[in-house]
């Protein structure tokens, strides 16, 4: 009985994982990071894009960690199965496939960290520098373009911060319209 439970438990954070992923790519898609604050409209700039805003929740679900680790895990699994479908699709084979989606994970990682430490400091330098050093990587950007996206981030972050956690386990997810972003 207990393995039943647990089964259909897991199925109803997968459903919440996969509701909540559409609401990140959603928002990481919006034209205007691409075109008016000059994130790369490639394959590696989506990617940081969208691992932006689930870094932004990732990080609020491992604050509650006992009642939302099968959730966080489940929504982690669902980026990385929706990459590794990206990169089939894009027409890479298999072992291309399973050393591009490695490498991601690394990389993903690594900005987790970076963004999260960035995030709990007041001063924004850290973060500042995580955010060029990967958001940037392709293409240059401005001070002022920057400073919105430090912004942004500590917006977004205390805006989910302040969401009950049994919202979050809803799927109740919801990133501010991106206006004042404009350069």
């Amino acid at each position: 009985m207990n393995i039943l439970k647990n089964f259909f438990s897991f199925s109803r954070e997968k459903e919440t994982a996969h509701k909540m992923y559409q609401i990140i790519v959603e928002q990481a898609r919006l034209p205007v990071f691409y075109k008016d604050l000059g994130v790369a409209d490639t394959f590696d700039g989506r990617f940081d894009m969208i691992s932006l805003h689930m870094i932004i929740v990732i990080r609020r679900l491992k604050s509650d960690v006992e009642q939302t680790r099968k959730l966080s895990q489940a929504l982690f699994d669902y980026m990385f199965d929706d990459i590794d479908l990206n990169l089939r699709e894009m027409g890479i084979g298999d072992m291309g496939v399973l050393v591009r989606v490695k490498k991601m994970a690394k990389a993903f990682y690594g900005r987790l960290e970076s963004y999260d430490q960035g995030l709990s400091q007041d001063d924004d330098t850290n973060l500042a520098s995580a955010l060029e050093r990967n958001l940037f990587r392709e293409n240059e950007t401005t001070p002022k373009n920057l400073a919105l996206f430090v912004a942004y981030m500590r917006r977004e972050a205390a805006r989910l911060d302040a969401c009950t956690v049994d919202a979050l386990m809803k799927g109740e997810l919801q990133f501010s319209p991106p206006s004042g972003l404009e350069a």
